[in-house]
């Protein structure tokens, strides 16, 4: 597959385990969000949790602590964006990143060093957080529901 539908955000499907094996993650059936865009899902966990809106270029840090995820809105109404969604598994809680930009793709999350890429086929740009102690660039979404 060509450049750029060979980059994660153009995944149909994926499933990823978590490092230390208790909580799979997945995406099914994502289509595009728009002819010849990225594409756009459910995630579903294995504990039940669902996020609607998703793309399928989560990762999990290597702790297995957080879920890290991009998630479409639309601004204004109209323009289709994303924030970058950090699901923490252990105390149930989402948080929502007050940047925001066209498409996130997540790349790594280690020793609590989450790196991500905005708009990875045109101006691509590189954005680290140190993850807990950046969680302040974070919200806290509050219609979560976990179950």
């Amino acid at each position: 597959m060509d450049f750029p539908y060979n980059l994660p955000i153009w995944r149909s499907d994926y499933r990823l385990i978590s490092p230390d094996g208790k909580i799979v993650a997945e995406i099914c059936h994502a289509g595009e969000v728009s002819m010849g865009n990225p594409t756009i899902g459910t995630l579903t966990l294995s504990n039940g949790f669902e996020l609607e809106r998703c793309n399928p270029s989560f990762i999990w840090s290597d702790d297995s602590r957080y879920l890290v995820v991009p998630q479409y809105f639309r601004r204004f109404g109209l323009f289709r964006r994303q924030h970058l969604i950090i699901i923490d598994v252990v105390n149930q809680q989402a948080y929502q990143s007050r940047r925001i930009t066209c498409y996130f793709q997540p790349e790594s999350f280690l020793n609590g060093r989450l790196i991500t890429t905005e708009e990875p086929f045109s101006d691509a740009v590189v954005v680290q957080w140190s993850i807990p102690e950046d969680m302040n660039q974070f919200n806290v979404i509050k219609e979560v529901v976990w179950p």
